[in-house]
C-alpha cells in the first residue's frame, strides 16, 4: 500500500518538475528567438550590401548598353530604334542615382575612383540634358551622338573599379559578419545553458524546500494529534472533574443538609442556655463550612465556564433590604452601625443577575464586619458615568475596620490569598470570597476595586453597567397567591411521596413535614418511589435525584411515562448536586422545581405552602388537576393596580392593545394546529396565552389555557395512547370563547383605549 507521505510527496514533485520543464522550454525559445533575430538583422545588412554591388553592375552594364546604343545610332549601316536610345539614357541615369546613396558613400568613400567617377558620370548627364538626349536629337543630329561617345569614353574602367571595391567590401563584410553571429551564437547557447543550470537548480532548491514543509507539515500534524489526544485527555479529565465535584457536592451536603436541618429542630426544644450557646457555635460551625463548600464548588464551576449570568429586572429596594435584614444580625452583635442606603433618582428597578449581584455584596458586607470591631459599616449606591459617558451603578461598601497596605491590597483578590496569612491569623476563611466576587462582577460587565489605609478602614467599590429595567409582571404560575405565611388554613394536608436515601435526612424531612401537618411517606431509591406512585394517588413527590438502583431522572421519566392522571404528579428535585446543568436536566425531564440542599425549614415550608395554595379541595389528588375544569376567576386587580402605577396610560394602553392583537393572531394558528392534529403546536399556543393573560391580571384566560395547557402536556406523556382530538376540540373552543371574553373586558374597562 502506498503510504501516505509518498502520496504527499509525489503530489509537490510532479508540479515542480512541469514547472522546471516549463521553464527550460521557455529559456530555449527565447534562446532561439534572440538567434533568429539576429539573424533577420544580419540578412538585412547583407541585402543593403549587395544590393549596392547589384547597383554598380547594372550601372556598369547600362553604361556599356547605352554607349553601344549610340555607336550603332552614327553607324549609317546599322538601324537602331532612336526612341529605344533615348530609353537607355534614362535607365543609365537612374542607376547613376543609386550610387548617390549614404550606403553606397559610406562604402565607397575610402575609394580613390568613387568621387571622380561620380563627377565624370554627372558632368555627362547634365551635358546630354542639355542637348537634350532624346530621340529627336539621335534621329536628326547624328553628330551630336559621336560627341556623347567622346564624352563616354574613359568612363568604363572607372565603373569597373567601383563594382570591383564594393565585390571586394561586400566579401569582407560577409567574413566580419558570420564572426560576428559566430561568437553570438556562442555567447547565446552559453546565457541559455546558464540559464537552464540556475532553472535546475532553483528547481531542486525549491524541490528540497518543498520537501521540508512537508516533513515540518508532517511533525505539524503529529503535533495536532498529540494535543488533540491531550485535549481529549483534558476533556475526559474535565467531564470526571464535573462527575467528581457534583458526587462532592452530593456527598458533602447531603449530611450538611441533614445537620443543620436537626440543628434547626434541636432548637425548638427546650434546651439550657448552655446547651442553647452550643447550639449556636454548631450552627454557626455548620454554616460557615456550607460557606466555604459553596465557594470550592463556585471556583471549581467557573473553571470551567458553567456560571453564566442571567439579566432580570431586579428592585433595589427590595435588595436593600434585603442585604439589610441579612446582614444587621452579625453587625449587631459586635456593636457595629449598619447603613444601607442609596442616593435620589437612582431607578428602583435596573437589570441584573440578583442572584449574583445578593453574593457579591453579602460577601463585601460580611467581609466589612468581620475586620471591624468598631465603628460602622455602609452600603451606599450611587449612579456613575464611565470614561465613554455610559452609565454605571456604583455600590460602595465601607468600614472602619483594621484597614490595609499596599502589599495586602496587592494580593487580595488572589486566590486562597488572605490579608493574615501567619498561623496565628484572628480571621477565618478560605481566601475565596473575593476572587469569586470579581469574577462574578466581570462576568456582569463590571469590577471591584479596593481603596484602604492601615488603621482607617477599607472601601470596596463594584461598579456595574447600569441599565433601567421594567418588572416582568408574575407569570401564569406565579399569578395565584400562594396565600398567607404559615400553612393556609383553606389550603389541605399535603400527602408527599419522599425519595432520599440518607437516613439523617430522612428524619429530618420527616420531622418537618409532621410539623408542617403533611403526611409523608419515605423511600430510599427511585425505585421504590416508582412502585409506591403506582400503588397510592400522591399530591407531591420529592425527589432525591442521587439514589441507588435508579437515581431521580431515571424515576421521573418513569413516572413521566406511567398513564393518567399519575403522569402529572408534581416532582421537586431535592438534591445536594447544586450545578446548574443538573439542575436544567431535571427540569428539561419534567420536573416541576428544584430545590437544592441544604434546604431551610423556613424555604421548605414556603415551597410547601405555596404549592399547597394552588391545588384543589379536600380529596382531590394534584395528579388529577388536569382532569377538572377550571374556575373561571376574576381579574387579578392588584396586578392590574401594579402596571396602572407603573406604567404612564399611553404605555398601559399600548401594552393591552398588544396583548389584544397577539390573541387575534393566535386565533388561526390555534384552529391550524386543531385541524393539523399537532398536539405540540396547540400547546405551545395555549402556555403563550396563559403566560401573557396572567402578566396581564386576565385569570379566567389564564385558568382556561392553563388547564388546555396540562392536558396536553399529561396526554404527551401517554406514548401509547393518542389525544383525545374530540376533548381537544371541545376545551380549544372553550379557550377562544374565553379569548373573546377578555377582549370584550378589556374594552369595557377602557384599557385599549
Amino acid at each position: 500500500m502506498v503510504s501516505a507521505s509518498f502520496l504527499r510527496r509525489r503530489s509537490w514533485t510532479l508540479p515542480l518538475s512541469a514547472i522546471t520543464l516549463a521553464l527550460i522550454i521557455t529559456f530555449g525559445g527565447v534562446a532561439m528567438l534572440q538567434h533568429r533575430q539576429t539573424e533577420l538583422l544580419n540578412a538585412t545588412n547583407r541585402y543593403e550590401d549587395d544590393y549596392l554591388a547589384w547597383s554598380l553592375f547594372q550601372l556598369e552594364a547600362e553604361y556599356l548598353k547605352l554607349r553601344l546604343s549610340l555607336q550603332q545610332a552614327v553607324d549609317p549601316k546599322s538601324t537602331v530604334d532612336a526612341e529605344q536610345v533615348e530609353q537607355r539614357f534614362e535607365i543609365f541615369v537612374s542607376r547613376v542615382n543609386l550610387i548617390e546613396s549614404e550606403h553606397a558613400a559610406k562604402i565607397l568613400q575610402a575609394s580613390p575612383d568613387y568621387l571622380s567617377t561620380l563627377a565624370r558620370s554627372k558632368q555627362f548627364v547634365q551635358w546630354a540634358d542639355a542637348l537634350p538626349l532624346t530621340a529627336q536629337t539621335v534621329r536628326e543630329h547624328p553628330e551630336k551622338m559621336r560627341a556623347a561617345i567622346e564624352r563616354m569614353d574613359g568612363m568604363a574602367e572607372a565603373i569597373r573599379s567601383l563594382s570591383v571595391t564594393v565585390s571586394h567590401h561586400v566579401a569582407a563584410q560577409t567574413v566580419e559578419r558570420n564572426e560576428l553571429v559566430r561568437r553570438q551564437a556562442r555567447l547565446s547557447i552559453a546565457l541559455t545553458l546558464l540559464q537552464c543550470t540556475l532553472t535546475l537548480g532553483l528547481g531542486l532548491v525549491v524541490m528540497r524546500q518543498f520537501g521540508r514543509l512537508t516533513r515540518y507539515g508532517q511533525a505539524q500534524e503529529e503535533q495536532a494529534e498529540v494535543l488533540r489526544q491531550a485535549r481529549h485527555e483534558a476533556e475526559a479529565g474535565s467531564r470526571a472533574k464535573s462527575v467528581f465535584l457534583a458526587n462532592m457536592s452530593h456527598e458533602l451536603r447531603t449530611p450538611m443538609h441533614g445537620l443543620l436541618g436537626m440543628l434547626s429542630l434541636l432548637k425548638d426544644t427546650p434546651l439550657s442556655p448552655s446547651q442553647q450557646d452550643q447550639l449556636r457555635a454548631a450552627e454557626d460551625s455548620g454554616r460557615h463550612l456550607l460557606t466555604v463548600l459553596n465557594d470550592i464548588l463556585d471556583v471549581s464551576k467557573m473553571e470551567a465556564g458553567a456560571i453564566t449570568v442571567q439579566l432580570e429586572p431586579v428592585q433595589l429596594s427590595r435588595l436593600l433590604a434585603e442585604l439589610q435584614e441579612l446582614s444587621w444580625p452579625a453587625a449587631q452583635a459586635k456593636g457595629l452601625d449598619l447603613r444601607v442606603d442609596r442616593e435620589p433618582g437612582l431607578p428602583d428597578w435596573i437589570a441584573a443577575d440578583p442572584t449574583r449581584l445578593r453574593q457579591i455584596l453579602l460577601n463585601l458586607l460580611s467581609n466589612a464586619i468581620k475586620f471591624s470591631e468598631r465603628g460602622r459599616i455602609s452600603l451606599r449606591l450611587s449612579r456613575q458615568a464611565d470614561g465613554q459617558g455610559r452609565a454605571l451603578l456604583r455600590c460602595e461598601v465601607s468600614d472602619t475596620g483594621l484597614g490595609m497596605d499596599a502589599a495586602t491590597q496587592a494580593k487580595l483578590f488572589q486566590r486562597f490569598s488572605q490579608g493574615d496569612a501567619s498561623s496565628s491569623r484572628r480571621f477565618g476563611g478560605a481566601g475565596l470570597g473575593l476572587e469569586i466576587s470579581r469574577n462574578l462582577a466581570r462576568l456582569m460587565g463590571g469590577d471591584i476595586t479596593v481603596c484602604s489605609e492601615p488603621g482607617l478602614g477599607s472601601t470596596f467599590t463594584l461598579e456595574l453597567p447600569l441599565e433601567e429595567r421594567l418588572p416582568a409582571p408574575a407569570s401564569a404560575d406565579e399569578a395565584f397567591p400562594p396565600g398567607p405565611a404559615g400553612l393556609p388554613k383553606q389550603a389541605r394536608p399535603l400527602r408527599i411521596l419522599v425519595s432520599e436515601d440518607h437516613a439523617t435526612n430522612r428524619a429530618f424531612l420527616q420531622a418537618v413535614l409532621d410539623k408542617l401537618g403533611h403526611q409523608a411517606r419515605f423511600c430510599e431509591n427511585g425505585f421504590e418511589a416508582l412502585q409506591a406512585l403506582k400503588a397510592q394517588d400522591f399530591d407531591l413527590v420529592l425527589m432525591d435525584l442521587h439514589t441507588p438502583v435508579m437515581d431521580g431522572f431515571q424515576a421521573t421519566q418513569a413516572i413521566r411515562a406511567l398513564p393518567a392522571p399519575k403522569s402529572a404528579t408534581p416532582i421537586f428535585a431535592l438534591s445536594a448536586d447544586a450545578f446548574e446543568d443538573s439542575r436544567q436536566r431535571a427540569l428539561d425531564l419534567g420536573m416541576n422545581d428544584f430545590l437544592a440542599k441544604p434546604v431551610s425549614v423556613d424555604m421548605l415550608s414556603q415551597r410547601l405552602q405555596a404549592f399547597a395554595a394552588q391545588l384543589p379541595g379536600e380529596g382531590q389528588p394534584a395528579s388529577a388537576q388536569a382532569q377538572t375544569e377550571p374556575t373561571q376567576s376574576d381579574w387579578n386587580e392588584q396586578t392590574l393596580q401594579d402596571l396602572q402605577q407603573l406604567l404612564p396610560a399611553p404605555a398601559l394602553a399600548q401594552l393591552y392593545r398588544s396583548f389584544a392583537q397577539s390573541l387575534q393572531e393566535a386565533r388561526p394558528r390555534l384552529a391550524l394546529a386543531l385541524s393539523r392534529h399537532e398536539a405540540e403546536a396547540l400547546r405551545s399556543e395555549a402556555h403563550s396565552i396563559k403566560g401573557a393573560a396572567a402578566n396581564l391580571g386576565v385569570l379566567a384566560l389564564a385558568e382556561r389555557a392553563k388547564f388546555l395547557e396540562q392536558g396536553l402536556r399529561q396526554r404527551a406523556g401517554q406514548a401509547s395512547t393518542p389525544p383525545d382530538w374530540a376533548w381537544c376540540e371541545s376545551h380549544t373552543a372553550a379557550l377562544l370563547d374565553a379569548m373573546d371574553q377578555a377582549l370584550r373586558q378589556c374594552r369595557e374597562r377602557g384599557l385599549l383605549s
